[in-house]
C-alpha cells in the first residue's frame, strides 16, 4: 500500500484578494495542521499492519524460515506404533502349600526343567490316612442303605410271582392300603400238581418226562400226567416201607380243585398213599407298606406272566426314606472326596511345564499352610504387554508383526507377533488405553524382567505422494514454488517465489506425510524451520493457539481432534 502525505498550501496570487467584510481572517494555527497529519499517519500504519491478516485469511501470518525445498515424488510410507515394556514368561506359577507338615521329598533344584504334573514335594500325610479309611467305610454303609431304600421303592410295584390269572383283586386306584394287606392273588389253575410216594426201588427206575396216570378217589376217570421231579430223599411211609416223592403235573379238566386228594399209577405201579392236588402257581399280592393304589396294571381275570406288574402303590414314607438315604450317601461321598483331596494336597505337583527359577524349601523342612515353596516359569517363549491409546487401538490386529530390541542385547532384533487385544481398557487423566499382548518365540539373550522396545508396523503404503511433515503449516497448507510468484508481489506471510496451497492429508510417520489432494508429482515445496507454525506432533500448536486445542473444525479452528497428529505414536 502506498502512503501519500498531505500536499502544502497553494501559493498566493499576485494581487491580494479583497478582504472580507469585517477585516482579514486570522492565519491558521500550525499546531492544528500537524495534529491532522498525525491522525492520518496512524491510520495508514494500522492498515499496513492489518493488511496481511486480511489478505492471508487463515494462513500463517508469520513468514516462516525456509530451511530447504523438497520436490514432491511418489514413494512408499510405513506407519508404525512403538513403545517400551518389560518381558514376562509365557506362564508362571508360585507354588504355595495348602497344608502343614514335614517335607519328605523335594527332588528338583533351581534351574531344573520339570514337566507338567511332576512331583515337586511330598509331605507327611499320616495324619489324614485314618480319616480317609473312616470316610470310605461310611460311604459303603450309606450305599447299602440307599440300595435297600430303592428296593423298598421297587417293592411298591406288586408283581406276579408266576404265570397265572389275576383273581381276588378288590382295590381300585386311590384306595388306601396298609402294610401286610392282601389285595389280590395270581393263580394258575389250568395245571395241577400232585405229589405221590412210590416205593423207593421203583422210584429209582423213573425219569423226568415219563408219563403217569392220575385219578381221584371219588371218580373213576383217569387223566394223563407227566413226571416233573423225582426226590432223592428216602421217607418211611408205613411198616418200614421206604418211599420217595414223585411230582406229577396234570392238565386241569375243570374238575380239580385245590387240596383235592388223588393218586397216580406209573407203568401199572400205584402210589403208596394218596396225595393232594395243588395249583401249579398261586401267589398273593401283599402291600409292603402303608400307601395308596396309584395304578392297576392288570385287571382281575387278566392272564399275566412271572414278573409282570399287577398293581402299583405309592408311599410318602418310602419316598422320604429313599431321598434321605440318597442325601446321606451324597454327603458321605463328599466327605470322602474332601479327605482324598487333602491327601492329594500332600503330593505337590507342578501345574505347568517349565523351569524352577526359585526354590524356597527343601526336604526335612517343616511347613505351614500358605508357605511359599517355589516358583516355576514357562520359558518356551516370552510375552510383552503394551498399553495402546484409544485413538490407535483400531490399527492393532492379532497376527501383526512386531520388532523387538533390548539394551541387554545390542544389535539384535527379535521378531514378535500380536496375539491378544484386551478390550477391558483403563482410563487415566481422561485417556483410555488398552493392553495388547505380544509373543516372542526366539528369545536367546532375553530374560523375563528385561526392558525392551517394540515397534509394530500398522500400515505400509506404496506409490503415494509424500512431503516432509515440516512442509505442512497450520490448517493443512503448504508453500509451493510458483514461477508466476517471482514477477508478482509476495503473498502475505509467504517467502518470495512461493504461494500457499491447501492440501488433503493422509497417513504419516515421524518424517513424512501422505498428500492425497492438492499437489502433483514434481511440485517443489518449502521445508520450514518454523516448527510451531508447521505441521507438528503437537496438535495444540497447529491451529489451537495458547497451548489449547482449537474449538470445532475448519480452517479457523484447526480441524477435529487428532487431525494434525502423526500416526506414529509412542505407547507404553
Amino acid at each position: 500500500m502506498t502512503y501519500v502525505p498531505d500536499t502544502p498550501d497553494a501559493p498566493q496570487s499576485q494581487e491580494p484578494a479583497a478582504p472580507p467584510p469585517g477585516g482579514l481572517p486570522k492565519p491558521p494555527k500550525k499546531r492544528r495542521r500537524w495534529l491532522v497529519v498525525a491522525i492520518i499517519a496512524a491510520a495508514v500504519v494500522a492498515v499496513i499492519l492489518a493488511l496481511p491478516k486480511l489478505v492471508g485469511g487463515n494462513k500463517n501470518v508469520n513468514t516462516p524460515g525456509v530451511q530447504s525445498t523438497y520436490t514432491v515424488a511418489r514413494g512408499n510410507l510405513t506407519v508404525t506404533l512403538s513403545g517400551s515394556g518389560t518381558l514376562q514368561p509365557a506362564d508362571s506359577y508360585t507354588i504355595t502349600s495348602l497344608i502343614s507338615g514335614d517335607i519328605l521329598t523335594a527332588p528338583y533344584e533351581e534351574g531344573d526343567i520339570v514337566e507338567k504334573d511332576a512331583v515337586l514335594y511330598t509331605v507327611d500325610s499320616s495324619d489324614v490316612t485314618g480319616s480317609v479309611e473312616q470316610a470310605q467305610n461310611t460311604v459303603e454303609q450309606r450305599q447299602t442303605a440307599y440300595e435297600q431304600a430303592l428296593k423298598d421303592l421297587e417293592n411298591l410295584k406288586l408283581k406276579a410271582g408266576g404265570d397265572g390269572i389275576v383273581a381276588g383283586l378288590d382295590v381300585k386306584v386311590g384306595d388306601e392300603v396298609t402294610a401286610g394287606q392282601t389285595i389280590g392273588v395270581v393263580r394258575d389253575s389250568s395245571t395241577m400238581v400232585l405229589k405221590v410216594m412210590f416205593q423207593r426201588d421203583f422210584a429209582k427206575t423213573l425219569s423226568v418226562g415219563q408219563s403217569a396216570v392220575v385219578y381221584t378217589d371219588n371218580e373213576y376217570e383217569q387223566y394223563e400226567g407227566t413226571i416233573t421231579k423225582i426226590s432223592a430223599i428216602d421217607t418211611v411211609v408205613y411198616d418200614n416201607v421206604i418211599g420217595r416223592e414223585v411230582t406229577i403235573e396234570v392238565k386241569n379238566p375243570g374238575a380239580f380243585v385245590q387240596s383235592q386228594t388223588a393218586n397216580a399209577t406209573i407203568n401199572g405201579f400205584a402210589g403208596l398213599v394218596n396225595g393232594e392236588l395243588e395249583y401249579k402257581y398261586e401267589g398273593y399280592l401283599t402291600a409292603p407298606a402303608n400307601g395308596t393304589v396309584q395304578k392297576i396294571a392288570a385287571a382281575e381275570g387278566t392272564r399275566v406272566t412271572k414278573g409282570q406288574v399287577v398293581v402299583v402303590l405309592s408311599s410318602d414314607t418310602v419316598n422320604s426314606q429313599v431321598q434321605q438315604a440318597k442325601n446321606a450317601l451324597e454327603d458321605a461321598k463328599l466327605a470322602l472326596q474332601t479327605q482324598m483331596d487333602r491327601v492329594g494336597e500332600y503330593t505337590i505337583k507342578s501345574p505347568i511345564s517349565g523351569t524352577i527359577v526359585q526354590k524356597d524349601h527343601k526336604a526335612g523342612d517343616k511347613i505351614e499352610s500358605g508357605t511359599k515353596l517355589c516358583t516355576v516359569f514357562d520359558l518356551s517363549y516370552l510375552t510383552l504387554v503394551l498399553n495402546v491409546d484409544e485413538l490407535d487401538i483400531k490399527n492393532i490386529k492379532p497376527g501383526q508383526a512386531v520388532t523387538i530390541t533390548a539394551d541387554a542385547a545390542p544389535g539384535v532384533v527379535y521378531n514378535g507377533v500380536v496375539t491378544k487385544i484386551n478390550i477391558n481398557g483403563t482410563t487415566q487423566n481422561g485417556v483410555t488405553s488398552y493392553p495388547i499382548t505380544i509373543k516372542i518365540e526366539e528369545t536367546e539373550g532375553l530374560l523375563p524382567g528385561m526392558n525392551v522396545d517394540a515397534t509394530i508396523v500398522v500400515e505400509s503404503l506404496t506409490d503415494v505422494l509424500t512431503v516432509p511433515v515440516t512442509a505442512v503449516v497450520r490448517n493443512n497448507f503448504v508453500l509451493v514454488r510458483s514461477p508466476e510468484a517471482d514477477s508478482q508481489p509476495a503473498e502475505p506471510g509467504a517467502p518470495a517465489g512461493f504461494v500457499y496451497r491447501k492440501v488433503t492429508l493422509g497417513p504419516s510417520n515421524d518424517d513424512a506425510i501422505v498428500i492425497t489432494e492438492g499437489l502433483e508429482e514434481g511440485d517443489v515445496v518449502a521445508v520450514l524451520d518454523n516448527t510451531p507454525s508447521s505441521y507438528s506432533m503437537n496438535p495444540f500448536m497447529a491451529g489451537g493457539g495458547e497451548g489449547r486445542p482449537p474449538e470445532g473444525g475448519g480452517p479457523e479452528g484447526g480441524g477435529p481432534r487428532g487431525e494434525a497428529q502423526s500416526t506414529t505414536v509412542v505407547i507404553s
